[in-house]
């Protein structure tokens, strides 16, 4: 076998001495859950019939188009369950989705897909294909916030698929760290452009004023209250490398710039594809917007009916996604394209109505099913069948190990760590009822909260504290999670998720959970440079 070492911006291939009688990775070597583990031993003759039509159609297309093929990868940010149009939303949310109504309607719509809860965490996830508690990001990297971004020794997505002979570019939202190792032109990312942080910081900024635009709709007390301008760090700004180089800043972070950033890094995915679209090398591409936050919004896209942020921001970013699937249309590079969709976690309701929305309970930071049960699509003309809703089970960190085996680079993914993500390959060029999948492990940062067994859920944070046992949702029966007392699931359901968790929980032991160290940096100025105000009443009564 072989692993990835990395050492400062160098990708080392370290060679062990098993590798004279091995040379690639197969699925039994990948280390997973047991519960996979035994799914596995069940259903492997039929997954083997399944992985030789894959391959089989893969191969097809290679031939036909000369290479393998490219991948796009679309990331939302907070967009709820019933969002899209095509997921109950749309324009009964005063936010019409066109664009990405026709990608579900030409491609694949997962009615089960879960996220992680939060916005770095769900993008460690997708990159490595490893449960946050595992590689480390399991919580929101903040402003000024130092060693806990994407660890050196992680190994992403975009190194494996370079390895594999795919050229890789990252557009928009990164929030996995703004020191050098932690840059995506240090994961394996050919050429980037990349916000050093996260973009709703650009209101922290210490450039930041209370004048500023922040959107046309949000409540300027979000902006400024209750402290002084000239926030303590400078946040920094949009940066741009290629891999070996050293990042350049495009511009500063500025709320103007803020509320446009989306538009721009459409515009820079497009260029990208249209440039490799001519190579013969296949190409892999993130295109991670900012939207939807509930400040900012486009001057282009503020004439929605909701008349808020968060639905401004969602019509541009189903434009932009129009774009782009456009692009690869008008290139004749669709069949040979695989683009997926999805949101990174559920809805923010820090300041509603500006904010994303869910009609399942729970939002950003739960793991009720409104936090993590999000909307996501494929689409693949040729290779997916149209008009497919599959209710088969998948996970933000399936789509690496997905990614990678399409790509025939699976034998790139490391053995010496637990791999979360499996392959949903099946899934996506045979049709529903062919996927991997029928449990899923949903942490809140280091907290193992809920776990979920085919149509069953165990809430291990009940609601009810003087409840005696934990609660067990039937999801089939009440995906809103209303009625957790249902004693037929629970008395039959809780031996098996308990026998589930101890296996899941001794794995750990044996492959122990990254421990990143965190501290804030000093602050460039006082956290409140202003000094104390004296106030002295208008009006007085002298006695």
């Amino acid at each position: 076998m072989y692993k990835f070492t990395k050492i400062g911006k160098a990708v080392v291939l370290a060679v062990s001495v098993t590798c004279l009688l091995a040379v690639s990775v197969n699925a039994n070597d990948i280390v997973h859950d047991a519960e996979f583990v035994r799914m596995e031993k069940e259903f492997g003759v039929q997954w083997k019939a399944d992985d030789t039509e894959v391959r089989k159609k893969l191969a097809d297309l290679e031939a036909k188009f000369g290479k393998k093929p490219n991948i796009v990868y679309i990331l939302a940010d907070d967009v709820g369950y019933t969002e899209l149009g095509s997921y109950g939303g749309g324009k009964i949310r005063g936010a019409p989705t066109p664009n990405l109504d026709k990608m579900a309607e030409e491609g694949m719509r997962f009615l089960s897909f879960y996220s992680e809860v939060e916005c770095t965490p769900s993008r460690s996830a997708l990159t490595t294909g490893r449960h946050p508690i595992r590689n480390g990001l399991y919580k929101i990297a903040m402003p000024g916030e130092v060693g806990t971004g994407l660890h050196e020794d992680e190994v992403t997505i975009a190194e494996i698929l370079s390895e594999a002979g795919y050229y890789t570019g990252h557009f928009g939202k990164w929030h996995m760290g703004g020191e050098e190792e932690n840059l995506p032109t240090n994961q394996g990312f050919d050429e980037a452009e990349w916000s050093e942080g996260n973009p709703p910081w650009w209101v922290n900024n210490k450039n930041a004023k209370a004048t500023d635009d922040v959107g046309g709709f949000t409540q300027r007390a979000l902006m400024y209250s209750p402290g002084p301008e000239n926030f303590p760090y400078d946040t920094g700004g949009v940066m741009r490398a290629k891999k070996g180089e050293e990042p350049t800043m495009v511009y500063e972070y500025s709320m103007e710039k803020y509320n446009t950033y989306d538009s721009e890094v459409a515009d820079r995915t497009i260029e990208f594809i249209k440039k490799r679209a001519k190579e013969d090398q296949p190409f892999f591409v993130n295109f991670w917007g900012k939207g939807n936050h509930f400040w900012g919004a486009h001057p282009d896209f503020r004439d929605t009916p909701a008349g808020t942020n968060t639905s401004s921001q969602m019509v541009e970013h189903d434009y932009n996604t129009g774009r782009i699937l456009k692009t690869l249309t008008d290139l004749g590079i669709a069949e040979n394209t695989l683009v997926i969709w999805s949101s990174d976690n559920g809805p923010m309701y820090t300041i509603h109505p500006h904010g994303g929305y869910s009609l399942l309970p729970g939002g950003k930071g739960e793991t009720r099913e409104g936090g993590i049960r999000v909307p996501s699509l494929a689409w693949w003309p040729g290779m997916i069948k149209p008009g497919q809703d599959p209710m088969d089970l998948i996970q933000i960190t399936d789509w690496f190990t997905t990614i990678t085996s399409l790509a025939g680079a699976k034998n790139g993914i490391p053995t010496d760590r637990v791999i979360d993500g499996v392959d949903q390959s099946g899934l996506l060029l045979l049709g529903e009822g062919k996927g991997r999948r029928d449990y899923v492990f949903h942490y809140n940062r280091e907290n193992l909260e809920a776990v979920r067994k085919d149509q069953i859920k165990l809430n291990l944070k009940p609601r009810n504290p003087a409840f005696h046992f934990y609660e067990v949702f039937n999801i089939y029966h009440d995906p809103a999670e209303r009625f957790p007392n249902e004693p037929q699931n629970g008395i039959w359901a809780g031996p098996g998720m308990t026998k589930l968790i101890q296996e899941h929980m001794l794995l750990i032991q044996k492959y122990p959970n990254r421990v990143l160290k965190s501290y804030y940096r000093d602050f460039d100025s006082s956290f409140d440079p202003e000094p104390t105000p004296v106030y002295k009443s208008q009006k007085q009564v002298d006695w």
